[in-house]
């Protein structure tokens, strides 16, 4: 009868020594490459917007729909809007970014922001105030015209615009829909802001941070998909202008906005 050698616990404790070291070799390049797959779908879902808005200003003699206040928040679009970009054939998900992890998580604190009714296809007893609080932001200009001029950094070829019609001059170059890259002031910080943890009204109701798209670490976004006017979309990392070790953001302040 063959005896079969048994494995010696020292043999077992190396084999299981280079499978946690595979594994910690492996796990970071697979993160890598499932984010790399939401990147893409969100991209696809920006691409939705700039169409869906083109439509909006097609029908509307090339106005695109602006915001009747200029608040610090450039992601909450009005139920009317929304209305009609679900007749464009976009759905809820695609008003958020599949790498927002809050947004997945908590989604109806965000789709139903204001107490709106949800039929499973339309809003019911909403005011011309309502919206929806959306994973993406919007560069449009306000119906009074009150936002302030975009912060324009140092490698930018032009000045940023806020639009209000498909009909702008280089559209190509004129960002209209952006993923959310956003931080709120946050000292010993590697930008000086905390973009996982952004309170809002949400927050405010329901104890649900909002938080960037996205997200590196809670202290530094990788970056976002950019949607151009002339409808195409492009991939931009995080870099924006750093003053007294703190990022500049493009709009507002508590949060601030970057693109």
């Amino acid at each position: 009868m063959v005896k079969r050698r048994a494995f010696t616990l020292i043999e077992l404790l190396v084999v299981i020594a280079i499978i946690a070291i595979l594994m910690a070799i492996l796990l970071p390049a697979l993160r890598r490459v499932k984010e790399q797959a939401r990147q893409k779908s969100c991209a696809m879902r920006i691409r939705q917007h700039l169409y869906a808005l083109t439509m909006y200003a097609d029908e509307n003699s090339s106005k695109l729909p602006l915001p009747s206040t200029g608040g610090a928040w450039l992601q909450d679009v009005a139920i009317n809007t929304v209305h009609f970009m679900l007749d464009t054939g976009m759905t809820r998900e695609i008003f958020y970014c599949p790498s927002n992890t809050n947004h997945q998580k908590y989604n109806d604190l965000f789709w139903l922001f204001n107490n709106q009714s949800w039929n499973g296809k339309r809003f019911t007893n909403y005011s011309s105030s309502s919206f929806i609080v959306s994973g993406y932001c919007f560069i449009l200009q306000t119906t009074t015209g009150s936002r302030p001029e975009i912060v324009r950094y140092e490698d930018d070829s032009e000045q940023k615009i806020w639009l209000k019609t498909n009909q702008e001059k280089q559209p190509a170059s004129r960002e209209l829909c952006i993923d959310s890259i956003m931080g709120v002031p946050q000292n010993n910080t590697l930008y000086g802001r905390n973009f996982g943890q952004v309170p809002g009204g949400i927050y405010g109701q329901s104890q649900v941070y909002d938080q960037t798209s996205h997200l590196k670490s809670d202290e530094e976004p990788l970056g976002g998909n950019i949607g151009f006017l002339d409808g195409h979309t492009e991939w931009r990392h995080f870099r924006p202008d750093i003053e007294s070790g703190v990022a500049v953001p493009r709009y507002g302040s508590s949060p601030g906005f970057f693109w």
